[in-house]
């Protein structure tokens, strides 16, 4: 099997459905992994209605976290590569095509999408004015870069990355700082790493987006561990 997809949600009702047709729709050999965090607002009930022998549905007893539930998946996947997307569509499934081909053409290990990578022009200034959550995204990438020798433009967003490779990498953060500790890793270990532009749409608060500036601290301090300690 060549690709895991890895959907993980927590009350996305209005997008859960949408989210996982497109995975479907994919033009790859591939498994769809839908985990969800005991939603409360009636995603867990459409996802027990669902009659599909093609998804593999865990329905979490309590919300242990997207870091864990992101664990569980992996430790769940076939697929040479993982993929693991936001159940509220603020991106492209199909972009994952994209990272394929970069993969294969400069045989990688594994491939970041970069919401910033065609605004690398633009001042940081600029941009976490425009949108101060952009801060968070800048200040890891530069951290990572500064640590590891790097030059990314996005560390945060989705990646694709070598399933056996990703199962031993060894995370263990619970919480929303699972991605900035798993690009940590990935850099720390060596292994090669390029970027390709995705598309990007942000919810807002509004619209059901639950991270918090905040969730910057554990996320700060999980990168600071695995350069220090590993």
């Amino acid at each position: 099997m060549k690709l895991t997809v890895l959907i993980s949600c927590f009350n996305e009702k209005p997008t859960i459905l949408k989210a996982i047709e497109e995975a479907k729709q994919l033009k790859i050999d591939k498994e769809i992994i839908v985990i969800d965090n005991c939603s409360t607002d009636g995603t867990q009930e459409m996802l027990k209605n669902l009659r599909d022998d093609s998804l593999k549905i865990v329905l979490q007893p309590e919300n242990f976290g997207v870091g864990r539930s992101a664990k569980f998946g992996i430790n769940l996947a076939n697929g040479e590569y993982f993929y693991s997307p936001c159940a509220d569509l603020e991106y492209k499934m199909s972009d994952v095509l994209k990272m394929f081909k970069k993969m294969e053409e400069e045989n990688l290990d594994a491939v970041f999408g970069s919401r910033l990578l065609e605004k690398r022009d633009i001042s940081k200034w600029q941009l976490i004015k425009e949108r101060p959550f952009w801060l968070g995204t800048i200040l890891a990438t530069f951290l990572i870069n500064k640590f590891y020798n790097r030059k990314f433009t996005d560390v945060i967003a989705p990646k694709l990355i070598k399933t056996p490779l990703l199962k031993d990498l060894g995370c263990e953060a619970d919480n929303q700082a699972f991605e900035f500790e798993l690009a940590s890793r990935l850099c720390k270990k060596g292994y090669k790493i390029s970027e390709v532009p995705i598309y990007y749409k942000p919810r807002t608060h509004k619209e059901g987006k639950t991270i918090k500036i905040f969730d910057m601290i554990p996320a700060l301090l999980v990168m600071i561990k695995v350069k220090l300690f590993g």
